[in-house]
């Protein structure tokens, strides 16, 4: 095996990783912030940022970066795949850093809030929706390198 495609295999267990990953947040753990006390709710959410660096932040934003690198160093894909993986990535980091992150301080800093509770999830939506297209192009690059069984 070729190290460019090992890097695709690394690639594809990492986006699958975070697919996972951002379902579970959108489904689950955003919608749950609704439903923590007002008295609570600093300390949850401190406890909440404390905890995800390296099982979330580090892998999501890996995923949003690494599109680059697997264009340069990846086995050959078609254009299109390349190109789209960036864009999904660029999506994400966007989200992420323009929306996310500010409601998350805001959460953190002034407690609950219904209503940034409400935007952060509408507005991880279009993230949640990218990181599952980068798993299709996952996909798809995985069997146009190595076939299908």
């Amino acid at each position: 095996m070729e190290l460019s495609q090992l890097f695709l295999l690394l690639w594809a267990g990492l986006v699958f990783w975070v697919l996972g990953q951002i379902w579970l947040v959108q489904i689950v753990v955003y919608p749950l912030f609704a439903q923590v006390g007002e008295a609570e709710y600093v300390g949850y959410h401190r406890f909440y940022s404390r905890r995800i660096p390296l099982p979330v932040i580090i892998p999501g934003f890996s995923s949003f970066i690494l599109p680059v690198a697997l264009a340069l160093f990846g086995p050959a894909v078609p254009f299109w795949m390349s190109a789209a993986n960036i864009a999904t990535g660029v999506v994400g980091l966007l989200v992420t850093v323009l929306l996310e992150i500010p409601r998350h301080a805001r959460l953190e800093k002034g407690g609950k809030n219904n209503a940034t509770i409400a935007e952060l999830v509408r507005f991880n939506w279009p993230r949640t929706l990218s990181i599952s297209a980068q798993s299709v192009i996952a996909l798809l690059m995985l069997i146009h390198v190595f076939g299908v069984a």
